[in-house]
């Protein structure tokens, strides 16, 4: 789907560039920021030039951070201006994408900013709904943001454009000594009257005593107020105390969590996938890798997407025989064919950008707004990944279905991966990884299923503690 200039919206700027048009150039630039300059061409070579590198890859980031600000505020006027019914077909859904996208771009910076650490990626994103930007004050934010971008050693991301990053209202790095890290930034006149009665100093009583004189002077919706900051700083502290410390209780998991070290060397199926999706021009294609991540490509747009994935189903029992026949065994014959699309890496915002994986720039154009939509779905045969694990020294085992339904009861984000209600977890004696929560990592990052066991594996060798789910 592209953008058609004879249904331009009121409201777009008339030198406004559809996005798709850009999109892999915008790739290669996030890919190299500091561009191709012979100071840069080797890791010695910036180490000798770090200054210049700092700042010319900084400028980069903010141009194009600076380019989605401009780009996602004026998108949401037109869509808030006008009525949707009166739109051209299509347009909403094109612009709205083109949000996502820009979301997606600021994360990409963010995961170059914190050296691509997955770890600290999945302790900042907590999955909340994106707001508006033009409800979140941005003219006090981009002052802010201008106020620390001038810097040209230093660099600072409005959080609220990321998809990724819900911990602050800034993500900053800075090589001057400036800010560096997570951010809140709280201002107003309710705000600073909120600051000053937290620095109340006394007991208990006293706490109690001035809050109670808050709440009697400024009203309920003040105490409501100040109960949002307190809840929003506890947080805060939470993750921050993660980040800091490699443990600690996370707000969104409602667990303790510890960040532990791999030496398991995580491998990329990118090369792989490329191909397969290369090979598919002359028709559809299915395609195994890594042994057990099944690839069905068709770029055959006269079918809807539930149809593809019928014909997957059909393909891969013809190819394999033994593994939907194990699945429907296993998991119940009413199990539906579970499968991932390769697009929907832009709604997984704890997953790296697809912008940053080893496929082509327009390759992923195509994949994220192009022909290529709905067209790339991935199937994990969790038989043969079991035999996998097994080769590694631990086993793949399920939960009782009983166990399995009680998560049902959990909130949505809480909940382990289940099939058939049978929950999977990685398992050397009475120790166990449940849930087998770093499927995303297969289906929407580009790593091999056979790393991710052996990444499971090492950490049930090497931690010490009984079980973990």
């Amino acid at each position: 789907m592209g953008y058609d200039r004879s249904s331009r919206m009121t409201g777009l700027p008339d030198d406004w560039i559809p996005l798709d048009r850009e999109l892999p150039t915008i790739i290669r630039t996030l890919r190299k920021p500091a561009g191709d300059d012979p100071r840069f061409v080797s890791l010695g070579r910036i180490n000798e030039n770090f200054k210049a590198f700092a700042e010319a890859v900084h400028s980069t980031w903010k141009q194009l951070h600076n380019r989605s600000l401009d780009d996602i505020l004026t998108i949401e006027k037109v869509l808030a201006s006008v009525r949707h019914e009166t739109v051209p077909e299509g347009l909403v859904w094109y612009l709205e994408r083109t949000i996502a996208l820009w979301r997606r771009i600021n994360d990409a910076i963010v995961w170059s900013l914190v050296r691509e650490q997955d770890h600290v990626i999945r302790t900042v994103c907590h999955r909340k709904d994106r707001i508006r930007l033009t409800d979140a004050n941005p003219t006090a934010v981009r002052k802010l943001l201008d106020q620390v971008n001038a810097d040209p050693q230093s660099i600072a991301i409005w959080s609220d454009a990321t998809s990724c990053v819900d911990v602050g209202d800034v993500v900053c790095r800075s090589f001057s000594g400036g800010l560096n890290g997570f951010f809140e930034v709280k201002s107003g006149a309710m705000n600073d009257k909120i600051s000053e009665l937290l620095k109340v100093k006394g007991g208990v009583e006293d706490k109690i005593s001035a809050i109670s004189d808050f709440g009697d002077k400024y009203g309920p919706k003040a105490v409501k107020q100040l109960e949002r900051f307190l809840k929003q700083r506890q947080k805060y502290g939470q993750v921050m105390k993660i980040i800091d410390h490699d443990r600690g209780y996370h707000p969104r998991h409602k667990a303790e969590v510890i960040i532990q070290e791999t030496e398991t060397q995580l491998k990329s199926y990118d090369e792989d996938l490329q191909l397969t999706i290369d090979a598919s021009t002359q028709g559809p294609v299915v395609k195994c890798i890594d042994r057990c991540l099944w690839v069905y490509v068709s770029r055959d747009s006269s079918k809807t997407p539930d149809e593809k994935i019928l014909d997957f189903e059909r393909e891969l029992s013809a190819a394999s025989p033994s593994t939907l026949r194990w699945y429907k065994a296993q998991f119940g014959g009413d199990e539906p064919f579970r499968v991932a699309v390769l697009d929907d890496n832009l709604t997984c915002p704890e997953a790296i950008p697809l912008f940053l994986r080893h496929l082509e720039p327009e390759t992923i154009r195509e994949v994220l707004i192009g022909n290529l939509m709905y067209s790339v779905f991935l199937f994990v045969d969790w038989c043969e990944l079991g035999r996998i694990i097994t080769e590694s020294g631990a086993e793949l085992s399920w939960s009782s279905r009983k166990h399995g339904r009680a998560q049902q009861s959990k909130p949505r984000l809480q909940r382990s991966l289940t099939f058939g209600n049978r929950i999977p977890r990685v398992q050397l004696g009475e120790r166990y990884w449940e849930g087998f929560s770093k499927i995303y990592r297969v289906l929407y990052e580009g790593i091999t299923p056979s790393s991710i066991a052996a990444q499971y594996v090492e950490a049930l060798k090497t931690d010490p503690i009984p079980a973990r789910s």
